[in-house]
């Protein structure tokens, strides 16, 4: 059930949104599901803070997929053929072939037509200094798309399936979207990252913003262990263990802990220090 104290529909682009339409679940459904195991309830709201943090922390992570949510979201197609490369989550999207689909296209802001990235083929650079004129060619080349699109079908009853024949991926479509709280963690932590293309990451920041309202602790476990964190390689290991041997003691990363709580438990810095060791560091 939706809480109407949540901001729960956000506009994304200049044509799009997400509309949360439903929720199965809150920040107990992750701690309850897990502790069917041992047979045990949570006593406090600390011990189920601690629990999904530590469920994240050490990927264990089926006790997330009990907790279900639904999405409408309109997109230009260019965005939606991103997103349905997620094949875990549930789709259906608007038909082009039963009804005459809205006139709504995507036009990027002058500030995000840029040249190609030189060190990343598949991301953008610096704006272009021709930004405007493009955008002035783009809008002129998706209005006749729009008025020969329209003519087909209201003036020569051209079956939609086929007017719709060049439509470009700045068009917009409708969809649903259906997926556990595992999924999209593992889609919102793919399309928040900076190299994900702008415009998938407005919608996923639109996402993140919605869910985590329902989802408060499991949100504040995500984002520490899964978007803030960082993995490394084993050269980059042997790197940091030559460098970091030499550097730094124990002591000295003792002396910055913060105190144990339910966000940083006693138990996650014995593991810190365990990695630390792990790196060189006596």
């Amino acid at each position: 059930m939706l809480n109407s104290a949540f901001v729960n529909e956000k506009q994304v682009l200049d044509n799009g949104y997400v509309k949360l339409l439903g929720v199965l679940g809150d920040d107990s459904t992750p701690d309850t599901d897990a502790r069917i195991s041992t047979g045990s309830a949570a006593r406090t709201a600390d011990q189920q803070k601690i629990l999904i943090r530590f469920l994240l922390r050490h990927k264990h992570t089926t006790p997330f997929e009990g907790s279900i949510l639904k999405f409408e979201v309109r997109a230009p197609i260019l965005v939606i053929r991103e997103w349905f490369r997620h094949r875990t989550f549930s789709y259906n999207e608007e038909s082009g072939r039963y009804k005459q689909l809205d006139p709504l296209y995507y036009l990027p802001e002058k500030e995000r037509v840029a040249y190609q990235a030189k060190s990343n083929a598949q991301g953008s650079g610096d704006v272009h200094p021709d930004a405007e004129q493009f955008r002035v060619s783009w809008k002129k080349e998706q209005d006749e798309f729009e008025t020969t699109y329209d003519s087909l079908i209201q003036e020569h009853n051209v079956a939609r399936e086929l007017a719709r024949l060049n439509m470009p991926v700045s068009h917009f479509s409708t969809f649903i979207v259906t997926g556990n709280l595992l999924n999209w963690f593992r889609f919102l932590h793919l399309r928040m990252a900076p190299n994900a293309q702008w415009e998938i990451r407005e919608f996923a920041d639109a996402i993140h913003a919605i869910a985590s309202q329902y989802f408060p602790q499991a949100f504040e476990a995500f984002n520490d262990y899964w978007v803030d964190a960082i993995s490394l390689s084993g050269q980059e290991m042997r790197v940091l263990k030559e460098v970091l041997c030499k550097k730094l003691s124990l002591e000295d990363v003792t002396a910055a802990l913060p105190a144990p709580g339910p966000t940083f438990t006693k138990r996650e810095m014995e593991e810190f220090k365990e990695k630390l060791r792990g790196l060189g560091v006596e």
